[in-house]
């Protein structure tokens, strides 16, 4: 049993994948859970797991919702995990035998799944992204999207063994689903107005840079719906900052 730290997720309407996100995460002690307004079973799974704490508030954006959620665990040490990931039995291991310290920053292998298959281009590639910290040394950036783990000069990075499998995507709604909602927490903090015709060409770019410069024609199918809903994305964002610029007037 890992007791010194602290597993930590949000969560919303993550009925699918949340289940094999905790059973992941039996080996942990404690797992808090930060819920903004579920409306589907989320709740009742993570209820259902006895090392599981939850609790409910708003969604303030991704950094500062992270940042909150962080703040209610028992322990300063945090492995910080989405409700659509899951980990290793080999990255539990080496969680359990790590020896921690001050100013440690842990980095992991992330495999990022489209539908059931591992993605290998389409900007999909394995990542390492930085989920072991205290809280005390480092918190996420204050972005309402694409947050990361700020560290300074004085962290001490390492390779921690095992991997996070990332269910990115389980089905085709989703990618709609998300180019709106990313699309939207984008202008709500961004307000760079771009003429119609560069919001075009920013879109029709994002389409080209996935399928072809970053080889997602490779991924089939699932290469072309990452490239069109990419291109998509691109587009709400910049054209509902113009939106709103218009109807000021």
């Amino acid at each position: 049993m890992i007791n010194n730290i602290s597993v930590v997720i949000i969560t919303k309407n993550a009925s699918s994948t949340i289940g094999a996100t905790l059973s992941s995460l039996k080996e942990f002690k404690e797992v808090i859970i930060y819920d903004s307004g579920s409306i589907d079973n989320t709740l009742d799974i993570i209820n259902s797991y006895k090392n599981t704490f939850l609790y409910s508030g708003d969604f303030f954006g991704f950094g500062d919702t992270k940042n909150h959620a962080i703040s209610l665990s028992s322990n300063d040490w945090i492995f910080s995990l989405d409700a659509d990931e899951s980990i290793s039995d080999e990255l539990i291991k080496s969680l359990n035998d790590l020896h921690l310290e001050p100013k440690l920053a842990g980095q992991i292998l992330r495999k990022n799944f489209f539908m059931d298959m591992e993605m290998n281009s389409s900007g999909w590639n394995r990542d390492k992204l930085i989920r072991l910290f205290n809280r005390n040394d480092f918190c996420f950036s204050k972005l309402k999207v694409h947050e990361k783990v700020e560290i300074d000069s004085s962290a001490k990075v390492i390779n921690i063994n095992g991997c996070i499998n990332h269910l990115a995507i389980s089905n085709i709604s989703q990618t709609l689903e998300k180019a709106n909602f990313y699309s939207e927490l984008y202008a709500s903090e961004n307000q760079t107005l771009y003429p119609i015709v560069i919001i075009l060409m920013k879109a029709q770019f994002a389409f080209f840079r996935t399928y072809f410069l970053q080889k997602g024609f490779l991924n089939g199918w699932r290469g072309l719906v990452l490239a069109f809903s990419n291109s998509v994305g691109v587009f709400y964002k910049y054209i509902k900052i113009y939106a709103k610029h218009k109807t000021k007037k």
